[in-house]
C-alpha cells in the first residue's frame, strides 16, 4: 500500500513546494507512475484549486522535457500524452480555448498511438467544453457522443458521466434549456450516486441555470442555494464562485438589483483571486448588464467595451455576440442611435455565423426598442413579435415576456390602444406569476398610458402609483446615491404622469393645490433627501451613519481619512492625489497637460469604480427610509407670515410654479413656454460670461453690457416671476425651489424694469419643499466662531479676505497660505459656525463628484466633504462657480453646495459663476457684517448684494452668490 502512494506523494511535493525534490534517478516505470499521479492531481484540483491543476500542468511539462533524454521512445510517448493532456486542461482555466483543443487533439493521438483508446477518449471530454465555450456547438456534440460511445464501450462509466454533464452545458449554451435540463438531472443523479459530489455540484449548477432560463425561479433558487451549501462544504471554492454568480444572475432577472450587484462582485473578486480569465471577462460582463438595467450608462459602456476586448482576445466569440447585443443597447439609451445599430448588426452577424437563434432574438428585441424610441411603431412591433415567438419556442419566459411588452408599447404608439392593453395585461398577469419585476414596471407604466389614452384617468391613476410603489420597493435597497439617482431617472414616467393628472384634477376643482406640490416634489431630489433624512428630521450625520458608503474621502495622502480600504482603491486614490499636485504644480514643474488631465480623469472613473464595487461587497444593510409625502401642515407651520415657497414645475413644454405660505398653497399654470425659458437663460449666460476673464477687456463697453444683461433679466422676469406677483404680493423672503436650469439663474438680480427682486425680498434656495422642510427646522448656529482659510496661490485677494473674514466674528481664526491646508481643515472645521472657504474652485460638468476646492497642500473633493462633519454650520465657499450642480430630469444635484449639506451644513453660500476675488472679497466685508448683526444668512446676503450694487452695477459682480438652504 505504501509503494502505490508514492508517486502521488511525490506529485504533492513537486505541486506544493516551490522547488519541489525531482526523482534521483527517473526509470520508465517511474516517470509514467509520476506522470499519472500528476494528471490527476491536475484533474482533481481544477475546479477547487485553478491554481495548483496548473502548477500540476507546469510539473508534468518538466518531467516530459527531462524523459526526452532520460527515457526510450514508448514512455516518452505516454509522458508526452499525459503532458499534452494537462496542458490541455491548464489552457482552458487560462482561458485559451482554441489551445486547449488543439492540446487536447494531440493528447488523444498520442494515447491512439499507444493502443490506449480509452484514455484517448477521456482527454475529450474538456474538449467539449472548450469547442463550446468558442461557440462551435456542433463540433462539441460531435466530439461529444464519439467520446461518450468509446467510453461506454470500455466500460469507464465515470467519465460517460461527464460527458453527460458536458452535454448539459453544451445544450445550455445553445439555448437548448430543456435538453441541458434532462441531462443535468441525470449526470446530478449519476455523480451523487457515485458519490462524486464535485460533478454532483456541477450538474446542480447547470440544471438551476436552465430552470432559470424556463423561468421555473423558485425550484432555480432552491438548486442554487443546496449546490452553494454542497461546494462550500466540501471546499470547492471555484464551484462556490459559480454559484453565487448563478443566484446572482436569477436575482437581476427577477429585478432584485441590490442582491445581483452584490452577488455578482462577490464572484468577480473570487476569480480575480483564482486566476480566472475567462469566468472574470464573463463576471465583469455581468456587472456591466446589472449597470445597463439600473441605468448607469457610462459605467455600462466602459464594463462593454472592456469585456469585449477580452472575449476577442480569449476567441469567446458567442460572450462576444452577446456583449455586443447589451453593448448596442446601452448606446441606444446613451442617445448613440448610429453607434448602436452598429454594434447590433456586428451582434447579429456573429449569432447567424453560429446559428444561435435566441442571440439573433436578441438582437431584434433591441432593435425594436431603438426603432421605438425613434417613433418607428411598425418596426418596433414586427421586430418585437419576432423576438418573442423566438424566446417562447426556445421557452425564455422572462425574454419573452420582455420582448411582449415592447411589442405592446408599440401597438400603443400606433394607436391600437385596446389591443395594446390587452397584451399588457396578458404580460403583467406572467410577470407577476414568474415575478419578473421590471416586467411588471414597464407593463404596469404601459397600461396606465393606455388608459390614459383611453380616456381612463382613474384606472390609469392606479397603475402609476402600482409602478411608482415596485419602484420604491427596489430603489431603497440600492447600495450608493449615483445607482439610486440613475435608476429614479429610468423611471420618472409614473411620477410625471401622475403629477399631469393632479394638475389637470386641480384645474377641473378636484383636487387642492398641495396634491400638485406634493406630487411635484415626490420625485425632487429624492438621493439627496435620503441622506439628509428629511423625512423624519433625522441629522445628516445620523442617516449616512445607517448606510454603508464606500466614500472616498479626501483624495490626497496623510490627511487623516478615518476608513480602510481595499489596497486596490488605496493605491488608486495615491495615485490620483499625486495626478492632482502634478497639476497643481506642488511637485515641481509639471506641464499641465493634456495627457495628464486625461490620466486623472481615467483615474478619477477608476476610483469611482472601486469605491463602488467596495460597496456592493461589504455586507447588506438596512435598506433606506421609506419615502415620506411632503408634511405640508408642517411646511406651512416653518413658514412665518411674510415668508413664501415657490418651487417650479414642468410639465411638456409649460413652466408652472406652486406656492405655499402659512396661509394655504397655490398652483399658478402656464408662466411661460419652458423653451423659451431656456433660450434667454442661455442669453443671459452669454452675457454674464463676457465677464468672466476680468472686466478690464471690455472696460469701456461695462455700461453697454450691464444694460444688454438687465434686458435678459427684465425678460426672465416677465417669464417665471410677474405671473406669480398677485400670491407673493407683501412678503419678504421667498425661498425657491429652481427646475432643471433655473438652478443656475440669478433670481435676486431679475428686474421688472424699476428694481430688482434683491431690493425687495430675501432669497434663499432649496434643492425640494421635503429638504427646505427639514432645513427650516434645523436652524444655523448663532455666527460667533469662525474658520477662514484663503490658499492664495490662484487667488492673490484670498489671504487679505480669510483675514478680514475672521476678524469680523467674535472668535475668528484665518489660516492662510500654506497654513490653509485639508490637514488644518479636518481638525478644526467641526468646530465653527462659520467655515469660510476662500480659494480657487472647479466646476466639474464632466463628473461632477469630482467638482473640487483647491487648498494649498492639494484638493478637496465634492465625493470627501461630506466626511467632514460640520452640523449646523454657514459655509461660504468664495471661489468660483461653486453653486452650479448636475442633476437629471428628477432635480437631483451633484455638486460642492449638496456635499456640504450632507456634510450637516445648515447653509451653503456659493457662487454661480466665476467671480472677481477682488470684487469678492468687499462683498463678502459687507455679508459678515451682516451675520455679526445677527442677521440671517439670507437677510445677510440681501445687504451685501445691495451694496455691492451699488459699487458694481453689473450683475455678474453682485448677483452670484446664494444661498442653499433656506434663510
Amino acid at each position: 500500500m505504501q509503494q502505490a502512494l508514492r508517486p502521488a506523494e511525490q506529485a504533492g511535493r513537486l505541486v506544493d513546494s516551490a522547488d519541489g525534490p525531482q526523482p534521483a534517478e527517473l526509470t520508465v516505470e517511474g516517470a509514467r507512475a509520476l506522470g499519472w499521479a500528476l494528471k490527476d492531481l491536475c484533474y482533481s484540483s481544477w475546479s477547487s484549486e485553478p491554481q495548483r491543476a496548473l502548477r500540476a500542468a507546469e510539473a508534468l511539462r518538466r518531467l516530459h522535457e527531462r524523459a526526452r533524454t532520460a527515457l526510450q521512445a514508448a514512455a516518452l510517448l505516454e509522458v508526452e500524452a499525459l503532458a499534452a493532456w494537462t496542458d490541455g486542461i491548464a489552457r482552458i482555466i487560462q482561458g485559451d480555448m482554441a489551445a486547449a483543443a488543439d492540446r487536447l487533439d494531440a493528447a488523444a493521438a498520442a494515447f491512439i498511438d499507444l493502443g490506449l483508446p480509452r484514455h484517448a477518449a477521456q482527454t475529450q471530454v474538456p474538449k467539449i467544453m472548450a469547442l463550446a465555450m468558442l461557440g462551435r456547438h456542433d463540433d462539441a456534440a460531435e466530439c461529444a457522443q464519439a467520446a461518450q460511445r468509446e467510453l461506454l464501450a470500455h466500460g469507464d462509466l465515470v467519465a460517460a458521466r461527464k460527458v453527460a454533464l458536458n452535454l448539459g452545458n453544451l445544450h445550455l449554451r445553445s439555448e437548448r434549456f430543456a435538453a441541458a435540463a434532462d441531462h443535468f438531472r441525470e449526470a446530478a443523479a449519476l455523480f451523487t450516486r457515485a458519490g462524486d459530489p464535485e460533478h454532483a455540484v456541477m450538474a446542480e449548477l447547470g440544471l438551476g441555470d436552465a430552470l432559470t432560463a424556463f423561468g421555473a425561479f423558485d425550484d432555480a433558487a432552491r438548486t442554487f442555494a443546496q449546490a452553494r451549501a454542497s461546494a462550500v462544504g466540501h471546499g470547492f471554492e471555484v464551484l462556490e464562485a459559480l454559484a453565487v454568480e448563478s443566484m446572482a444572475l436569477l436575482e437581476l432577472v427577477r429585478g432584485h438589483y441590490r442582491e445581483a450587484l452584490s452577488g455578482l462582485e462577490g464572484a468577480r473578486q473570487r476569480y480575480a483571486r483564482l486566476e480566472m480569465p475567462q469566468q472574470l471577462a464573463i463576471a465583469e460582463k455581468q456587472l456591466a448588464d446589472a449597470y445597463l438595467e439600473l441605468r448607469l450608462l457610462p459605467e455600462a459602456l466602459s464594463g462593454y467595451e472592456a469585456a469585449l476586448g477580452r472575449f476577442t482576445a480569449l476567441g469567446m466569440q458567442m460572450d462576444r455576440a452577446w456583449t455586443g447585443v447589451q453593448h448596442g443597447r446601452a448606446l441606444a439609451l446613451a442617445g448613440q442611435s448610429a453607434a448602436a445599430q452598429a454594434a447590433l448588426a456586428t451582434s447579429l452577424q456573429g449569432f447567424s455565423a453560429l446559428d444561435n437563434g435566441v442571440g439573433m432574438a436578441a438582437v431584434a428585441l433591441a432593435q425594436a426598442e431603438l426603432a421605438l424610441a425613434g417613433g418607428d411603431g411598425v418596426q418596433a412591433l414586427g421586430l418585437a413579435r419576432d423576438a418573442a415567438a423566438r424566446f417562447q419556442e426556445a421557452g425564455l419566459v422572462d425574454r419573452r415576456w420582455q420582448a411582449e411588452a415592447v411589442a405592446a408599447q408599440a401597438l400603443l404608439r400606433l394607436g391600437d390602444v385596446a389591443q395594446a392593453r390587452r397584451l399588457f395585461d396578458t404580460a403583467l398577469e406572467a410577470a407577476r406569476v414568474h415575478q419578473l419585476l421590471p416586467v411588471q414596471l414597464r407593463c404596469l407604466t404601459g397600461r396606465a398610458s393606455a388608459a390614459l389614452a383611453a380616456g381612463e384617468p382613474g384606472a390609469a391613476r392606479e397603475d402609476f402609483e402600482a409602478a411608482v410603489d415596485h419602484f420604491e420597493d427596489e430603489r431603497r435597497t440600492l447600495p450608493g446615491d449615483e445607482l439610486r439617482s440613475a435608476f429614479q431617472v429610468d423611471h420618472l414616467l409614473p411620477f410625471q404622469e401622475l403629477l399631469r393628472l393632479d394638475l389637470l384634477a386641480h384645474e377641473a376643482g378636484e383636487a387642492d393645490a398641495a396634491d400638485v406640490l406634493a406630487q411635484l416634489d415626490r420625485f425632487r431630489a429624492r438621493t439627496l433627501a435620503d441622506r439628509l433624512g428629511a423625512a423624519d428630521g433625522e441629522s445628516a450625520t445620523a442617516t449616512e451613519g445607517r448606510e454603508v458608503q464606500a466614500q472616498t474621502p479626501c483624495l490626497n495622502e496623510g490627511e487623516g481619512a478615518s476608513e480602510p480600504h481595499e489596497p486596490q482603491a488605496q493605491g488608486t486614490r495615491e495615485r490620483l492625489a499625486w495626478l492632482y499636485r502634478r497639476l497643481l504644480r506642488l511637485d515641481g514643474d509639471a506641464a499641465d497637460s493634456a495627457v495628464l488631465r486625461a490620466e486623472l480623469q481615467a483615474t478619477e472613473r477608476q476610483l469611482l469604480e472601486q469605491a463602488r464595487r467596495i460597496r456592493l461587497s461589504a455586507a447588506p444593510v438596512s435598506p433606506m427610509h421609506e419615502h415620506a409625502e411632503l408634511d405640508m401642515r408642517r411646511l406651512q407651520a416653518a413658514l412665518g407670515a411674510r415668508d413664501a415657497l415657490v418651487e417650479y414645475g414642468v410639465q411638456d413644454d409649460e413652466l408652472f410654479a406652486c406656492v405655499a405660505t402659512a396661509a394655504g398653497v397655490h398652483v399658478q399654470r402656464r408662466l411661460a413656454p419652458w423653451s423659451q425659458v431656456q433660450d434667454t437663460l442661455r442669453a443671459l449666460r452669454f452675457q454674464i460670461e463676457t465677464l468672466r476673464h476680468g472686466s478690464a477687456p471690455v472696460q469701456r463697453h461695462l455700461p453697454t453690457l450691464t444694460l444688454r444683461a438687465q434686458v435678459h433679466l427684465q425678460r426672465l422676469h416677465a417669464l417665471v416671476w410677474q405671473p406669480l406677483l398677485g400670491l407673493l404680493g407683501g412678503f419678504e423672503r421667498v425661498l425657491i425651489v429652481p427646475h432643471a436650469e433655473l438652478g443656475s439663474l440669478p433670481f435676486a438680480a431679475l428686474h421688472d424694469g424699476r428694481q430688482c427682486l434683491a431690493e425687495q425680498l430675501q432669497i434663499a434656495f432649496a434643492p425640494s419643499a421635503r429638504i427646505a422642510l427639514g432645513a427650516l427646522s434645523r436652524r444655523p448656529r448663532p455666527a460667533h466662531r469662525v474658520l477662514a482659510l484663503g490658499e492664495s496661490t490662484r487667488l492673490p485677494h484670498a489671504a487679505r479676505e480669510a483675514q478680514a473674514v475672521a476678524s469680523m466674528l467674535p472668535h475668528g481664526r484665518a489660516l492662510v497660505g500654506i497654513e490653509a491646508t485639508l490637514a488644518q481643515l479636518r481638525a478644526h472645521g467641526a468646530g465653527a459656525d462659520v467655515l469660510h472657504l476662500a480659494c480657487h474652485a472647479q466646476f466639474r460638468t464632466d463628473n461632477p463628484i469630482f467638482s473640487a476646492l483647491y487648498l494649498a497642500d492639494g484638493v478637496l473633493t465634492a465625493d470627501s466633504i461630506p466626511s467632514l462633519r460640520l452640523p449646523g454650520a454657514i459655509v461660504t465657499l468664495s471661489g468660483c462657480e461653486t453653486a452650479l450642480h448636475e442633476g437629471g430630469g428628477s432635480d437631483e444635484m451633484f455638486g460642492l453646495t449638496r456635499a456640504f449639506l450632507v456634510a450637516g451644513a445648515a447653509r451653503v453660500v456659493a457662487a454661480l459663476w466665476p467671480v472677481d476675488d477682488a470684487i469678492t472679497a468687499e462683498w463678502m466685508l459687507d455679508f459678515y457684517a451682516g451675520l455679526r448683526r445677527g442677521q440671517s444668512p439670507a437677510a445677510a446676503l440681501q445687504q451685501a448684494q445691495l451694496a455691492s450694487r451699488q459699487r458694481h452695477a453689473h450683475p455678474f459682480y453682485w448677483a452670484s452668490f446664494s444661498v442653499m438652504g433656506g434663510w
